[in-house]
């Protein structure tokens, strides 16, 4: 089973020889996010993938909210 972090699905991928952690948006399917892993610097690619998925979830938050203020 994939690793997930607040509803978005985690999983790694190797490309070209590099392995890439990519990330996928609970509402698509496939994973359109991503970034090479550092094997010296693990932790650093995690806090990436969980700020870049946080920021994501803060902006469709207000844009949610801007929309619902301008219907109405």
């Amino acid at each position: 089973m994939p690793a997930q972090y607040k509803g978005w699905r985690l999983s790694t991928k190797t490309m070209n020889g590099k392995l890439w952690l990519r990330w996928q948006h609970p509402d698509e399917s496939f994973a359109r996010y991503g970034c090479t892993i550092d094997p010296k610097d693990i932790l650093s690619t995690i806090a990436h993938v969980r700020f870049s998925i946080d920021l994501a979830i803060e902006l469709e938050e207000e844009a949610a909210k801007q929309a619902r203020r301008y219907q109405g």
